[in-house]
């Protein structure tokens, strides 16, 4: 099954080509994926739906770390990454299309080696983004079972429009 319809792809070129703020939550994530990858002696991630590809930029490490910066709707980004250690994926999965959102999150659970952190937006329903764009923004209780059927639990957090998590990698069957 594909990740997105061509449609949603174009929709979501357009957003980042009309809002030069879109996708920049990363710089809000960046101390807790940085503590992350230093307490995990982390050495390679991918930034799953990178946007503008700041999360690298802007993570305080004490090592190296290849960095995979993935992102379909950003013609520099959109080379299909290959699976690391780590999988961030920020502000990305409730503008996924309902019917592709199992299918990410497959992807998501099979380009991750070690452990994922994911941060969701969960407001009411059918609410339109201050970007203008479509969400369908769904409730922890919805997300919760989908993304445990897939990764191990190891961090639950509601944070201000939802909830992040971090979870380890179960074995790739």
């Amino acid at each position: 099954m594909s990740l997105f319809s061509e449609a949603h792809l174009e929709q979501q070129k357009e957003l980042h080509q009309s809002f030069p703020a879109y996708g920049q939550s990363s710089l809000v994530f960046a101390p807790m994926v940085s503590e992350l990858i230093n307490a995990n002696s982390v050495t390679s991630l991918i930034d799953y739906g990178c946007g503008l590809g700041l999360l690298g930029d802007n993570l305080e490490l004490n090592g190296e770390l290849a960095v995979q910066n993935y992102d379909p709707a950003i013609e520099q980004h959109a080379t299909r990454p290959q699976p690391a250690e780590m999988l961030v994926c920020l502000d990305v999965l409730d503008v996924i299309e309902d019917d592709k959102i199992d299918a990410v999150l497959d992807d998501l659970k099979a380009l991750t080696d070690k452990m994922a952190f994911l941060s969701i937006n969960t407001e009411t329903a059918n609410q339109e983004g201050e970007d203008g764009d479509q969400r369908n923004f769904k409730p922890v209780e919805w997300w919760l079972p989908k993304i445990m059927e897939r990764f191990e639990l190891h961090y639950f957090s509601r944070i201000d429009h939802g909830f992040v998590v971090v979870l380890k990698s179960v074995s790739k069957q």
